[in-house]
C-alpha cells in the first residue's frame, strides 16, 4: 500500500509541477496557450510506457544479484497510481476551471442573451 501512494503521490507531484511550469510559460509569453493537464498526461503515459518496457522486457530477464530485485509483483500497485493519477489530473482541471470561471466577475463574462425563460438556455454574443 505504501508503494501505491509513494507512486501516486509522484505523479500528483509531477501534475502540480507541470501544471506550475505551464503558468510560469503562460506568464513570460502569453501566445503559446500550453495546457498543463494535457502535457501532464502525455508526460504520465511516457512514463507508464516506460514503466512496463523496464519491468517485463528489461528486468524481467535480469539474472544473477538482480533477480532480487525483479519489479513484476509491484506492477499492478504502480499501475494502478499512474491509472488514478489520470483521473484525477481532468478532473481537479475541470473542477478548478469551473471554480475560476464562478469567481470571475459579470463584467468580464462573455455577453450572454436568455433564449428560453423555461429552459433556462442562453446564447453567447
Amino acid at each position: 500500500m505504501s508503494l501505491f501512494i509513494d507512486c501516486l503521490l509522484s505523479n500528483l507531484g509531477l501534475f502540480a509541477l507541470t501544471h506550475v511550469a505551464c503558468w510560469t510559460a503562460r506568464q513570460l509569453r502569453p501566445a503559446p496557450a500550453v495546457s498543463g493537464t494535457r502535457l501532464f498526461l502525455a508526460l504520465l503515459s511516457t512514463a507508464f510506457a516506460f514503466d512496463t518496457a523496464l519491468t517485463f522486457l528489461v528486468l524481467a530477464d535480469a539474472g544473477g544479484v538482480w533477480r532480487q530485485y525483479d519489479p513484476r509483483p509491484t506492477f499492478p500497485a504502480r499501475a494502478a497510481a499512474y491509472g488514478l493519477a489520470a483521473l484525477l489530473a481532468p478532473a481537479s482541471a475541470s473542477f478548478v476551471k469551473r471554480r475560476a470561471a464562478a469567481r470571475q466577475p459579470a463584467a468580464s463574462r462573455p455577453l450572454e442573451i436568455e433564449t428560453s425563460p423555461y429552459s433556462k438556455s442562453t446564447l453567447p454574443m
